[in-house]
């Protein structure tokens, strides 16, 4: 039995001594990565903390682009449609807390403070109304929520294959354990062993390997940060609180579905079309791709934009 317990402890002191070692260089791996990388965009200080944007094109009509949950770097992960829309808009795409080069720490990931950030950083960036509203998947019940919390302000919404508040689109809760995984760089060694995971599954190139290393390194430091924790396990809580809203019936709708969830989920096709019937004008675009449709189908995407609000 003493064999026994000397072995055990032998083990977990090697196991312990192996999670410091992770954990340190971790820590040593992730500040020389971020000395030696050029972050893009700019910040915006609002209520609550500094959030990352990208304004590029010089056109009249500005385009606002908000990414879905999960996405490390929403500017490098639009990149696609922001090329197709630059040349002839000021286009804006909002790295929310937890994204991007934004704070990572901010909790309380409620719809409304989503929502109340959004409108602080518009404002921030002088954009105050008749702006296009453009929501990529989680996004879409934010902008569900925004639209009715701020009205006349968005001047047309488009959603990218948008999550709709039904029960089948909450998320399961998460814990402390990922937060785990990221600090003592576990994360790091899973993506190293399989890079595939950061991959962005668009046509070959879309993304350089410069833009394709930095989705992998931001991946690795943003993953499993407070915010993004705390807005998962706040889906079924954001789900409620937009239950039962609807558009204002006078604003414009363009919703991109994609074929590949049509196919997998029944609900998908009739809950967006439930949600756009009773708008003045609105339109469904269904393409044949998987659900982040701006990696396949932007140039597509574009002229489907422009058509619907010129």
């Amino acid at each position: 039995m003493r064999k026994f317990w000397r072995i055990a402890g032998v083990v977990v002191l090697a196991v312990v001594a192996l999670v410091a070692v992770s954990t340190v260089s971790n820590l040593v791996l992730g500040a020389v990565e971020r000395a030696n990388i050029d972050p893009y965009g700019e910040i915006a200080n609002i209520p609550g903390g500094m959030v990352n944007v990208s304004v590029t094109g010089e056109g009249e009509q500005t385009v606002v682009l908000l990414a879905g949950y999960g996405t490390a770097s929403p500017v490098l992960d639009f990149k696609p449609l922001v090329t197709e829309l630059e040349d002839a808009y000021k286009v804006i795409v909002i790295e929310r807390f937890g994204y991007g080069f934004s704070d990572l720490d901010a909790t309380t990931r409620t719809v409304e403070n989503i929502s109340t950030e959004l409108h602080d950083t518009l404002s921030k960036l002088g954009v105050n109304d008749s702006y296009v509203l453009v929501a990529h998947s989680l996004a879409g019940i934010y902008s569900l929520d925004y639209v009715n919390r701020f009205p006349g302000e968005v001047s047309a919404l488009v959603t990218i294959d948008g999550t709709v508040p039904e029960d089948f689109a909450v998320a399961p809760t998460i814990g402390a354990g990922q937060r785990l995984l990221s600090v003592t760089g576990w994360a790091r060694w899973m993506i190293a062993l399989n890079p595939a995971i950061t991959a962005p599954s668009a046509p070959v190139g879309v993304y350089s390997e410069r833009e394709i290393e930095q989705i992998r390194l931001m991946t690795i430091w943003n993953y499993a940060n407070p915010a993004i924790i705390d807005e998962n396990n706040r889906s079924a809580e954001n789900f409620d609180a937009v239950a039962g809203m609807s558009y204002p019936a006078e604003l414009p709708v363009l919703a991109f579905l994609s074929q590949q969830l049509i196919d997998t989920n029944g609900q998908w096709l009739p809950a967006h079309e439930q949600q756009l019937e009773p708008l003045d004008r609105s339109e469904l675009v269904v393409l044949d791709g998987g659900h982040y449709l701006h990696w396949t189908h932007s140039e597509e995407m574009a002229e489907s934009l422009n058509r619907f609000i010129r």
